[in-house]
């Protein structure tokens, strides 16, 4: 019975995170389409779209507390898939831009009202379970929605690429308002975001957030151009790296039922303790392309663990208000995307990936220091009481 929905809600995180990914890839081919002569022009529409996810987590997505996760996820669901149409007409930078920042408004609600309703459907002590299977909806798009976007725009032109996403998100947003779930109620009213972060647990929860999705940034966001520079190779052949990433990230799914029984704060000591490890390992396999190819394997069932980890870790602090609270960690991971590519830059300009590998294992050594502090303050709490 839970099967339907948790699917649904997967392959809803799927296509939302698709449209994120997707553009980069056939920037050139969208700026021919629309009239204009630099690929880069298009990318300000991608660049937006996540300011725009980032902005919508923090100021609408405490909706979803006061009107419940279901009826938020639907509303936004219909307004993503609007977005997506019209993006798939556009005819202009500006009507592109319009249509892209709109859908990240609609992404910032969606993501936190999909994941707060993963939680509330799942069976007690099973949460992890269920939340790394919706997550593994990412998956599906940086191995299919990357892969597939160049291979379709190729075929049949960029459009059909949006296209196909607003036909997939809106088969998705009929699919979940034909079920019938029993979602926690609403609570009636719009809970904050500055009053989330008073909660004792958020903002630890939240600092594990941004170490995971810096860590991964600073290296993701650089990758392309590590390979065509200091490699040789062409850009195109990041994609096999995608796949081989979004393989080990879909396999780490076997464990989930694993980090419920270990719990989000011991489990992320040891996720995090071996992001330390792998990455200053990687530093001696960061020009050789097989290495790097088995190397992102690992790190996608790494990065499935932490994600899977932190999700849960944040939804059982206050379910009565995780539209606010998974709202901000929408916010610190879209955010860590500009930031990584910031403070990540020196690293690659001093030494090229391993600069970057470097850094992301000082993040992560901060993310398991932090992990091990929370677990002794809960122990200590368990032991007082």
């Amino acid at each position: 019975m839970l099967r339907s929905p948790v699917t649904l809600l997967m392959c809803t995180v799927g296509i939302v995170g698709s449209n994120s990914l997707v553009l980069s890839p056939i920037a050139a081919a969208v700026a021919m389409g629309i009239g204009l002569t630099e690929a880069t022009d298009v990318l300000s529409a991608m660049a937006l779209y996540g300011l725009a996810v980032a902005f919508s987590a923090v100021i609408f997505a405490p909706l979803v507390d006061r009107f419940g996760a279901d009826r938020a996820l639907k509303v936004a669901l219909l307004i993503m898939t609007l977005a997506l149409a019209v993006t798939a007409l556009a005819n202009t930078l500006f009507i592109l831009i319009a249509a892209q920042t709109i859908a990240g408004l609609a992404a910032g609600v969606a993501l936190p009202a999909t994941y707060a309703l993963a939680a509330h459907l799942a069976p007690k002590g099973r949460e992890a379970q269920v939340i790394g299977r919706v997550l593994t909806g990412w998956t599906l798009s940086m191995a299919g929605g990357v892969t597939l976007s160049a291979w379709i725009t190729d075929f049949a032109g960029w459009r059909m690429v949006y296209v196909l996403l607003a036909v997939g998100l809106a088969f998705a947003t009929l699919g979940i308002t034909r079920l019938r779930l029993e979602t926690a109620p609403a609570r009636g009213q719009v809970t904050s975001p500055l009053r989330a972060l008073r909660l004792p647990e958020v903002i630890p929860g939240l600092f594990a957030v941004l170490m995971l999705g810096g860590g991964f940034y600073g290296i993701y966001n650089y990758l392309g151009a590590h390979l065509e520079r200091n490699m040789g190779l062409q850009v195109s052949d990041a994609g096999l790296l995608t796949l081989s990433y979004g393989l080990g990230f879909a396999l780490s799914m076997l464990a989930d039922p694993y980090l419920d029984k270990v719990g989000p704060r011991r489990g992320l000591i040891a996720v995090f303790s071996c992001l330390a490890i792998f990455y200053a390992t990687l530093t001696t396999v960061d020009l050789y392309y097989t290495g790097l190819l088995v190397g992102v394997f690992f790190w996608g069932m790494f990065q499935h663990a932490g994600l899977t980890l932190t999700v849960s870790r944040l939804t059982a602090i206050d379910p009565s208000q995780r539209g606010a609270i998974l709202g901000l960690n929408s916010m610190i991971m879209y955010l860590s995307v500009f930031g990584a590519t910031l403070v990540f830059r020196p690293g690659f300009e001093w030494a090229g990936l391993k600069g970057c590998m470097y850094l992301s294992a000082g993040l992560a050594v901060l993310g398991a220091l932090e992990a091990t502090i929370a677990r002794l303050r809960q122990v200590q709490n368990i032991e007082t009481a």
